[in-house]
């Protein structure tokens, strides 16, 4: 009897090959879930009868945490980001910088962009992924990727950047020095911040709450103090208002002034927008538009501005061809209108598929929350094993489900 693979053990061509011909379909529809299993399993049929290799080389580069960590490729016993046994047996701490066991990215958190890679693949590109390691310097990693670019041996390519990644392509642009990136288009980029990496360092975010209810050795305000607060990647993701430590509350989670420092200075080396940059933004959906020092803690306040993570505001990249989309951050690499415009973008440099206009202003403040409140939940231990295959799918995202809030405490 053929033993029965972890997706986590898998390289993506493996899961893509096991996608075309139908294989161990419910360890797929439990990874990908049952309607997105069966779409990646139509579009990855597809995409080998369409694949071109001689088509348009496109990279894509995931977001924050998009990019699986391990200390040997290829190995599931070395991965740590993203592997469920591992964040239970206290491993998050390898993510500290600076660390003596380096780590590298791996692979690509696939139910988040593999619908992207084979949509393009069936229209005739040849897309690449490009992991990265996500807690490092933005300019160290846009200097990587366009030295990767430059050993392609390719005249030119495009790139399409989610989150983050469009931040590293953006400072890859610095080191373009024979404009071999014809095109970029970000998708929800935080080109001038999110609250989200504020939230992180101060163990209030989602996202880091449920990942600490899994670690059965170490709490999300541990994980806050002992890795999140020394990643530069984090830093350099903030509001411009918060590179000044004197705008944090003075208690156990300020921030580092260097980190502060160097994050101030990349922001202001940041490469402008020119005729190849195109941006895609997510909107109306109830995002965190501002933080106020209350007390020993921060204030947030709430409005329907932005994609759920990066507040439109922040989103702007001035002289970057805009179009928006009323959708959440996550969602945006899966959306359909959203890939139907990426290949416009590639093929032709304009889209009428969304809206180039952004949405009217809505001031009204949905609600507002603070630190002390949001610390307050995911605070119980959880198994992975008791978790819905949904909420496991769905663990990335900044939203805390029931099953966090009314937890069973891990033995």
């Amino acid at each position: 009897m053929d033993r029965v693979p972890n997706p986590n053990d898998l390289h993506d061509e493996q899961i893509v090959a096991l996608l075309r011909s139908g294989a161990h379909a419910a360890l797929l529809s439990a990874y990908f879930g049952d309607l997105a299993y069966r779409e990646l399993s139509h579009l990855a049929k597809l995409a080998a009868i369409r694949y071109d290799h001689r088509g348009p080389l496109v990279y894509i580069l995931p977001g924050i945490m998009g990019s699986r960590l391990g200390s040997r490729q290829h190995d599931s016993a070395g991965l740590v980001w993203l592997q469920p046994a591992a964040i239970a047996e206290g491993a998050l701490t390898q993510l500290t910088l600076p660390t003596t066991r380096p780590l590298q990215a791996v692979g690509i958190m696939l139910p988040g962009y593999l619908k992207l890679k084979l949509q393009l693949e069936i229209a005739g590109f040849q897309p690449v992924f490009y992991p990265f390691d996500w807690r490092g310097d933005l300019d160290q990693l846009g200097r990587a990727f366009m030295q990767t670019i430059e050993r392609s041996g390719a005249r030119s390519v495009s790139v399409v950047a989610h989150s983050m990644g469009g931040l590293v392509a953006c400072m890859a642009l610095a080191y373009d020095k024979h404009r071999q990136i014809e095109k970029l288009i970000q998708l929800g980029a935080p080109n001038s911040g999110s609250f989200a990496p504020v939230q992180a360092m101060r163990a209030v975010y989602p996202t880091v709450r449920k990942i600490a209810a899994l670690d059965s050795h170490h709490s999300a305000e541990e994980l806050a103090q002992s890795v999140f607060r020394t990643l530069p990647g984090l830093y350099q993701m903030l509001p411009a208002p918060f590179f000044d430590a004197g705008a944090w509350p003075n208690d156990g989670f300020a921030p580092d002034p260097k980190l502060l420092a160097q994050a101030r200075k990349l922001r202001e080396r940041q490469p402008k927008a020119d005729e190849r940059c195109f941006l895609i933004a997510g909107a109306n959906q109830e995002t965190i538009v501002a933080a106020t020092r209350s007390d020993s803690q921060f204030e947030y306040t709430l409005r329907r501005e932005g994609d759920g993570t990066v507040p439109l505001a922040l989103a702007q990249w001035p002289g970057a061809r805009t179009w928006y989309i009323d959708e959440n951050h996550g969602a945006l690499t899966n959306n359909n209108a959203v890939l139907a415009a990426i290949d416009d973008l590639l093929k032709v440099g304009h889209t009428r598929r969304l809206a180039d206009q952004p949405p009217p202003a809505n001031p009204q403040t949905v609600r507002q929350i603070d630190d002390t409140t949001l610390r307050a939940e995911a605070a119980q231990k959880v198994r992975w094993e008791s978790l819905s295959l949904d909420t496991r799918r769905r663990i990335l995202e900044p939203v805390i489900s029931p099953e966090f809030l009314s937890a069973t405490p891990a033995a």
